[in-house]
């Protein structure tokens, strides 16, 4: 997720059990919080962009740390304080900042290490896209309501209260509209015959009404999307063929296994008679909305040279993303 949402969402968390004792500036403790897991960003320039994969939401994201940490901070904040109040309440305000900015990050497609370093398996739930406008602005209306609320802590208490559980619900009613397209999704995939082994229905930007649904085949991946709002009977989907088989070849390269782990089991690969290779993590589904499926920033290699230095993810896509084609997207949302 963005980080204006986790210093948002770090904020409000935080402020729900200090906001009473330390008033409004638990606000501004809970979003520097809140912003320390992407902190590992900071790590980018030590690797490649292929590596950095492994390391971005990783430790920093995990739960051992969120532990750790929260009672570092705890007890530094304690002391600073001339530890007027309880050691555990500072201890569980950062713990919950930390905390609920990598169980958002899980609810998102790329994933998530909450398990690291014992385990390197990303955890994602794909039920919410990073950019998310409503969900960001549940929290910015709570944060900017207490910031204004000057006489009664008891009214700031309520809504901090209300922020949380609202926000909360939103990501409940996320896992529910997703529900609803997984449903629609398998049905029609066994209406068409349309022989599958897994399938993965992630979020498009900027809604929670319009998913994308990728179901994995033998020889490559049927991709379509579906609209809460469709006033389609038939969802369409479109094959594209993926050459899976050279994968046992090409993850030897460290590099290329990092690739093939960050896309969760859904590598398109593309392969031309050079041994030329382009892997997409078509994990977030295409950037187009409509027709024939698009997909950016592969990773490019030859098959036959698998030396580090001739592998790389190729940006030169940078300016088609899935936000650019925002008007498609509203009116595909629409179910047109």
């Amino acid at each position: 997720m963005d980080s204006i949402t986790q210093g948002l969402l770090g904020a409000v968390t935080f402020a729900v059990i200090k906001e009473k004792d330390i008033g409004k500036k638990a606000l501004l403790i809970g979003a520097f919080a809140g912003t320390i897991p992407d902190l590992d960003v900071l790590l980018a320039s030590l690797f490649n962009d292929i590596a950095f994969l492994t390391v971005h939401r990783s430790v920093s994201h995990s739960i051992i740390f969120a532990i750790l940490l929260s009672f570092i901070l705890g007890e530094i904040f304690h002391r600073s304080n001339k530890k007027k109040h309880a050691r555990w309440g500072w201890n569980f305000a950062f713990f919950l900042s930390i905390m609920t900015h990598s169980l958002l990050d899980w609810c998102t497609t790329y994933g998530t290490k909450l398990l690291s370093p014992f385990s390197g398996h990303l955890f994602s739930l794909n039920n919410i896209h990073v950019f998310q406008p409503t969900y960001t602005l549940i929290l910015l209306i709570g944060v900017i309501a207490v910031l204004v609320q000057h006489r009664s802590k008891a009214k700031r208490k309520t809504i901090l209260n209300y922020t949380l559980g609202v926000s909360t619900v939103f990501i409940f009613w996320t896992l529910i509209s997703k529900g609803i397209a997984v449903n629609n999704f398998v049905g029609q995939l066994k209406n068409q015959n349309i022989k599958y082994k897994k399938l993965i229905v992630s979020p498009s930007p900027l809604n929670s009404i319009l998913w994308h649904g990728i179901a994995k085949s033998e020889k490559g991946y049927y991709i379509g999307s579906y609209s809460l709002l469709d006033q389609r009977e038939k969802i369409e989907f479109y094959f594209e063929e993926s050459h899976n088989t050279v994968i046992p070849k090409i993850k030897k390269n460290r590099l290329v296994k990092y690739y093939l782990d960050y896309t969760q089991g859904f590598p398109l690969i593309k392969r031309d008679d050079k041994g030329n290779i382009k892997i997409y993590a078509i994990k977030y589904g295409p950037i187009n909305y409509s027709g024939k499926p698009e997909f950016v920033y592969p990773l490019c290699l030859n098959e036959d040279d698998l030396t580090d230095e001739k592998i790389k993810i190729d940006y030169s896509g940078k300016q088609r993303g899935p936000v650019k084609n925002y008007k498609k997207l509203f009116k595909r949302i629409k179910g047109v």
